[in-house]
């Protein structure tokens, strides 16, 4: 499964947020780029008291995803244990809310 973000391209890098223009050369040519949804886990916690909404899910893990193209992101992860540097990949979307698995 894929994700887009949007790039500069005068400089291609590429922006973590939605914006007008980059924030490195301040280029207003942006575009939507394809990501690939692989990369690494570069952090963790595990829910244990989560929100009403979620308690019936608990426990679970949020990870930090350095995706291969550079950006990090916040995710759900759909497994039962985790390590840093894990290779991981997007798996859905749901609720605007991104969910990773091995």
């Amino acid at each position: 499964m894929e994700l887009s973000a949007k790039y500069c391209t005068k400089c291609d890098q590429i922006l973590s947020t939605d914006k007008y223009h980059c924030p490195v050369c301040f280029s207003e040519n942006l575009k939507d780029r394809q990501l690939s949804g692989k990369g690494k886990v570069y952090s963790y916690t595990k829910i244990h008291a989560a929100p009403e909404q979620f308690a019936n899910q608990s426990p679970y893990f949020v990870i930090l995803v350095h995706l291969d193209e550079g950006l990090k992101i916040t995710a759900r992860y759909n497994e039962n244990s985790v390590y840093i540097g894990e290779k991981v990949e997007l798996k859905s979307v749901k609720d605007r809310a991104y969910y990773f698995s091995r």
